[in-house]
């Protein structure tokens, strides 16, 4: 089974690089347009350093779609200064775009090679190789790699699932099991939260029961998983959020406001026995998102309301309000 959930962009993988010297960032700035097609990466006025030559290379790959000439920016910039290293993580990258898997793996292999010791920025570059390792069928060389990235970040499920499946195709059943046990017990405790809201969203629910499929077809037999915690924490972000648009219309002691305390009443004292526990700021990170998620739909529906009633209409009025009593609930619940 090939896994699709992987990172979507190579170069998103890491927010910076450590060059010799000095640092440059990965991720170019993103520019405001209502456009989501038009190119956010802005294209260099010269092309005189180091930074010159990478960041048009960042343009042509990502605006103009042209791996090929970013390569030939790159090994510009590497032609410049050899010594530093992001030219040659992202060439790398574009020779992984264009299928070129064997010059990928140089080139990784540069950046692993440069960046040692106390200032080590090579973990990425282990993630990217072991990718292209996987591409070439160096399976044995793909597991060293995850090795390496697991020996860096333990809580990485895709790199066990990674590894598992490896270990899959050589036929070590029982290291492929262990690394997809491993995996599991992480997309568990994401979905319910434990390491914050970040892996609480349907990608994790397709890891794990894939994960499970996987294991299931290994002959592992494994109980329901338990995602009581992950229940809890969106239902108290869901009941929240109508609190505040009710409260926009009612007083506290209206029934209606009054049942939502009890609601919430009930789901935090369930929260606070619940298992696994999850990180501190997690309901609020949801809650947060919750919030602003709806005031953007209100703020649409408040767009096209005042093309046809005046600021005082009732119906405005009441978005108004809706609005600020999320603005309150996500100001209760600042992190």
């Amino acid at each position: 089974m090939k896994f699709a959930f992987s990172i979507p962009s190579i170069i998103a993988h890491t927010s910076s690089i450590l060059l010799v010297g000095f640092s440059l960032s990965l991720i170019t700035p993103i520019l405001a347009s209502d456009n989501p097609d038009e190119c956010k990466t802005p294209k260099p006025p010269q092309l005189n350093t180091v930074a010159d030559f990478i960041s048009m290379g960042l343009f042509q790959m990502e605006c103009e779609k042209d791996s090929q000439a970013a390569i030939s920016s790159y090994t510009q910039a590497i032609k410049l200064n050899p010594k530093v290293t992001a030219p040659y993580y992202q060439r790398a990258n574009a020779y992984f775009q264009i299928g070129n898997y064997k010059a990928a793996v140089k080139d990784y292999t540069e950046v692993i090679n440069k960046n040692t010791g106390r200032l080590d920025s090579s973990d990425v570059a282990y993630w990217n190789r072991a990718r292209a390792y996987e591409k070439l069928g160096e399976k044995r060389k793909a597991i060293s790699d995850w090795t390496q990235v697991i020996s860096k970040s333990q809580k990485s499920a895709e790199a066990y699932i990674r590894r598992a499946s490896m270990y899959r195709d050589l036929g070590d059943k029982n290291n492929a099991i262990q690394d997809y046990k491993v995996a599991d017990k992480i997309l568990q405790q994401e979905l319910n939260g434990v390491f914050g809201n970040g892996g609480m969203d349907s990608m994790y629910q397709e890891m794990l029961d894939q994960v499970r499929t996987e294991l299931s077809q290994l002959g592992v037999s494994l109980p329901e998983p338990n995602l009581t915690t992950a229940k809890i924490l969106k239902s108290i972000a869901e009941i929240e959020v109508q609190r505040a648009l009710n409260s926009a219309m009612y007083n506290p002691q209206h029934p209606i406001i009054v049942k939502f305390d009890a609601q919430l009443q009930d789901l935090y004292e369930q929260l606070e026995s619940t298992q696994p526990q999850p990180d501190k700021i997690t309901a609020k990170a949801l809650i947060n998102n919750a919030a602003y998620e709806k005031m953007g739909s209100l703020i649409k529906e408040r767009s096209q309301l005042t093309t046809k009633y005046n600021l005082v209409h009732p119906e405005i009025v009441l978005v108004d309000n809706q609005v600020k009593q999320l603005q309150a609930l996500i100001s209760r619940n600042k992190i």
